[in-house]
């Protein structure tokens, strides 16, 4: 649960007065904790100044005007500069809080959705967000335009992740929602501007500070190669190899870089305190195992989002392909749904953490271990454990800890109306105007029209040579059947015209600085790589071979006749073979042939995907 905001007080909705959590400063300690710092980032600028202005006067007071003076007065000048234009003059881009890319949600438009938030704001004790806007990914996060350094509030607004709607239960969404309005209960985004202008000044400087000191190490290895040229051309002997000397931004960078480790301790330490004070108010509004639950299956749901955008949503990306609209999100529901996955995301939910494995905790990360986190929430009394108390035993800080969900599972993307429509709407606000020109496609179309753009792309220059040497008019097979080419491309070669049309191919540097024999055989290979392309084509157009979508594996299965993929590169050997014999290729494509039945075993599909994936037992085309 990404969750980017920080909790102090708060005041329960039973009317309790507001408690401090333990470890947590109170909002003027972290705005004065901030401020200092932002403060100390200029001052650190200024005593930088200074300390050069006392060395100048130092050497002023020297033996006169010296090569030592000299230099140092260069010295301390060119860091000076490099300090007021970096440091003092320079606004980066990372000053201002980006704007997040999503779906802002109205009360009109999604009053289910509305209705909830606030009911949950009332229940936590604090102000409910003034916009709800629905962004990509498994995150959420909170945002307030605070004015006067987080002195005066101001408009609220919540950032729900697309993927936590679709595959969390609604009960557990109450538990991402709970830990959000913590934070606002708790006045953290207050400071959210501050602190974002302090990272973004340490972040925009160390950054431009490297760069510079890289480039000025770079020029001086020109300019040192430059010299030891000159020296060689002039049959001088190469002068003593010497490293570079780091410049004033090297040695700036080294001051920022520390001075920005300071400021990331110091802030992202209280961060973490808040991130348990913020699981705190979940666990009173959603329960205790119920805000855990959903500290588990958010990692898992993020690895979901990722394998179904990478694998499904993206499969057309080298084609200019996509899926319906609307479901460039939202198919991830479909993959949540498969049995296979869903036992897969169940047994990832109540395993160890994946992310523990390789992670372990550092002081600069803003939020600490999902395990611990947990932990911190398993530890927390039930209400069993809280009445077994002693009556003078103070609780105000754990009045609803224990407390379990009794709702329903019920989806939480069930809360909005016409969720389709909003995701579409999702996609037009994240996606390029490129990538949102490109052709929409069916599910269940989408892997064959992918295998089957991109093995025309590859079979197209074939198709070239071949109109080159008739005389035709060039097609592209992308749109139309690739039949008929391959049977004229077969009756060429019959007629031996095979070596005039590979000629006609695209050649690599090797192949066109290669002659006689050697320039047959990458004609012959470049040919045969081409060749098996169109044939591929052709078992696609006569449905002789299939690719079919799969939520729960490999999100393509190929489909083919058992035994299609070795007869395919036995039928292309003879095909190119001196002399040619097309025959077996033209009774395997007409359905004949060894291949005798059609077969969606796992062998044969394994088979035949990874004979079209690798191009056979050919080595890979070097023309």
């Amino acid at each position: 649960m990404r969750l980017t905001s920080r909790p102090a007080d708060r005041a329960t909705a039973a009317g309790e007065p507001p408690v401090r959590e333990r470890g947590v400063p109170g909002t003027p300690l972290r705005a004065a904790l901030v401020l200092g710092l932002l403060l100390g980032f200029y001052v650190l600028a200024l005593l930088l100044l200074f300390v050069l202005a006392v060395l100048d006067l130092f050497l002023a007071r020297g033996p006169g005007l010296t090569v030592v003076a000299v230099e140092g007065y260069l010295g301390s000048l060119a860091i000076a500069w490099c300090v007021v234009r970096v440091v003092l003059l320079t606004r980066g881009p990372g000053d201002g809080q980006d704007e997040v890319p999503g779906v802002s949600l109205t009360p009109s438009e999604q009053p289910e959705l509305w209705r909830h938030v606030r009911n949950l704001a009332e229940r936590v004790g604090t102000r409910p967000p003034t916009e709800i806007r629905v962004v990509p990914g498994a995150n959420a996060m909170v945002r307030e335009d605070a004015r006067w350094l987080g002195l005066l509030a101001g408009e609220r607004r919540l950032f729900l992740g697309a993927t936590l709607l679709i595959g969390l239960p609604q009960d557990e969404l109450d538990a991402v929602l709970g830990h959000e309005l913590g934070h606002y209960a708790h006045d953290d985004t207050r400071l959210g501007g501050l602190l974002w202008a302090l990272h973004g000044r340490l972040r925009h400087t160390v950054h431009t500070l490297r760069r510079r000191a890289a480039r000025d190490e770079a020029e001086e290895r020109a300019r040192t190669a430059a010299r030891a040229a000159r020296r060689r051309a002039a049959g001088k002997p190469p002068a003593l190899k010497r490293e570079p000397k780091p410049g004033p931004d090297h040695y700036l960078a080294l001051v920022f870089c520390a001075y920005a480790r300071l400021c990331l301790r110091l802030t992202e330490a209280v961060s973490r305190r808040q991130e348990y004070a913020a699981d705190q108010v979940a666990a009173r509004v959603a329960g205790r195992d119920t805000t855990a639950a959903a500290l588990r299956r958010i990692p898992a749901l993020e690895a979901a989002d990722d394998l179904y955008l990478r694998e499904y949503a993206l499969m057309g990306r080298d084609v200019g392909l996509l899926p319906p609209e609307g479901q460039f999100h939202g198919g991830l529901a479909q993959l949540l749904a498969d049995p296979a996955r869903q036992a897969e995301l169940d047994a990832w939910t109540r395993g160890p953490l994946q992310e523990v494995v390789s992670e372990e905790s550092s002081p600069y990360d803003s939020h600490p271990l999902t395990a611990d986190r947990i932990a911190a929430l398993e530890a927390l009394p039930t209400l069993p454990e809280l009445h077994a108390l002693p009556a003078h035993h103070a609780l105000p800080e754990l009045p609803d800890a224990g407390r379990t969900t009794t709702h329903p599972r019920r989806a939480a993307l069930a809360l909005l109306r016409e969720p389709d429509r909003v995701l579409t709407g999702l996609e037009r606000a994240v996606l390029s105007r490129e990538t949102l020109s490109w052709r929409r496609v069916p599910w269940a179309e989408l892997p064959a029209w992918t295998r089957r753009e991109s093995w025309a792309g590859e079979a197209q220059p074939l198709l070239e040579a071949m109109a080159q040497l008739t005389g035709a008019r060039s097609v592209h097979v992308s749109r139309a059947s690739a039949v008929p080419h391959l049977h004229q491309l077969l009756d060429l070669i019959d007629h031996g015209l095979l070596y005039d049309i590979a000629g006609r191919l695209p050649r690599s540097e090797q192949a066109g600085r290669s002659s006689g024999r050697a320039a047959r055989e990458f004609a012959r290979t470049a040919f045969r790589s081409a060749l098996r392309r169109l044939a591929l084509l052709t078992a696609l157009d006569t449905g002789l071979c299939r690719w079919e979508l799969c939520w729960s594996g490999p999100a393509v299965r190929a489909v083919a006749p058992e035994g299609f993929a070795e007869a395919l590169e036995e039928a292309l050997d003879h095909a190119i073979a001196e002399p040619p014999g097309t025959s077996p290729l033209r009774a395997l494509l007409a359905g004949g042939g060894r291949p005798p039945t059609a077969t969606s075993t796992s062998t044969a599909s394994s088979a035949f995907y990874s004979a079209v994936s690798s191009g056979g037992p050919y080595p890979k085309d070097p023309v």
